[in-house]
């Protein structure tokens, strides 16, 4: 008889391709691990793994294997998701968040969810999307609120919340009048997200379709943090969503700038990986939903393709 444990080893090994790197998944030892393999090909009376130097490969039959190991996985996960209470659930979530989450749907998310899950320990890790959608790939994160698309095979992903961005800055760092030209605006720095972020970009395009891009100076950072503390101290004009600053601006110590220039909204997905607990994610995602309706800017979005199985 071959155990659950073995299978669920043989098959984060084969993931992973790495004896060390599954051992750390699965909180045991790489000889706990070597072990277990060894006994699993004993008891077949064939090879399922091949090691090198540098990695470790399936076998053909090894192959043939692991597509019945992750079906039984699979149909073990929803066996006990149909049997089992949620607030009964045990286990760790591994969430990831992008900056403007953290000041928006987050807290609601974790109070909701640990009231649905009271035996759920929450893990929160806060990146930028591109490091987060590489972490889901390697299943270090189960669950992400990203910047834009996850667009990537081996990940589901639905479309979740568009967050309105404005032009913010410290009252007096510019002329005071009711609105403002973009060709104004621009004659202080403007600071904005990290390059190659959606932020970024439609600023850049925004500006060369004004004909301002070489009179600009655009400042970016990876933090929310960063460029909130650049806008108070007078240093420019934050691109900014007004959520991630909202006690500054209750205080009027920024204000949002009425400008002639419209940013679209920046547009946010729920992933997660294919290979995660289909009903958990699912319970997981339908909660972020319902959380994240009083901060969407349009309610009722379709969803994508991409649904975790039921």
């Amino acid at each position: 008889m071959i155990d659950n444990r073995t299978l669920d080893c043989f098959a984060e090994v084969a993931r992973l391709k790495s004896f060390r790197a599954a051992a750390i998944r699965l909180n045991t030892t790489q000889p706990a691990v070597s072990a277990r393999i060894a006994a699993l090909e004993n008891r077949l009376g064939v090879k399922v793994l091949t090691r090198t130097t540098r990695s470790v490969a399936l076998t053909p039959e090894g192959r043939v294997l692991l597509g019945y190991a992750e079906r039984l996985v699979d149909l073990r996960r929803e066996m006990v998701a149909a049997v089992v209470n949620p607030g009964q659930r045990t286990g760790t979530l591994r969430l990831g968040v992008a900056e403007t989450i953290v000041h928006s749907v987050l807290p609601d998310f974790l109070e909701r969810a640990s009231a649905a899950f009271p035996l759920i320990t929450f893990e929160v890790e806060v990146d930028n999307s591109i490091n987060l959608r590489d972490r889901l790939l390697g299943q270090d994160i189960d669950l992400a609120f990203l910047l834009g698309p996850a667009g990537t095979p081996g990940l589901g992903e639905e479309p979740f919340i568009k967050v309105p961005v404005a032009f913010i800055a410290r009252p007096g760092l510019l002329p005071s009048k009711r609105s403002i030209q973009l060709a104004e605006l621009v004659e202080k720095p403007i600071i904005t997200f990290a390059r190659r972020t959606e932020p970024h970009v439609r600023l850049m395009e925004l500006l060369r379709e004004r004909g301002l891009s070489l009179k600009s100076r655009v400042h970016a950072s990876a933090s929310v943090a960063t460029i909130a503390r650049m806008a108070l101290d007078g240093l420019g004009v934050a691109l900014l969503p007004p959520v991630t600053v909202k006690d500054a601006l209750e205080r009027g110590d920024l204000c949002v700038m009425e400008t002639d220039a419209a940013v679209p909204p920046l547009s946010f997905s729920v992933a997660w990986h294919l290979a995660t607990d289909p009903a958990f994610i699912r319970q997981l995602v339908d909660l972020a939903h319902q959380v994240a309706r009083p901060y969407a800017e349009e309610v009722g979005v379709a969803r994508r393709a991409g649904r975790p199985r039921r």
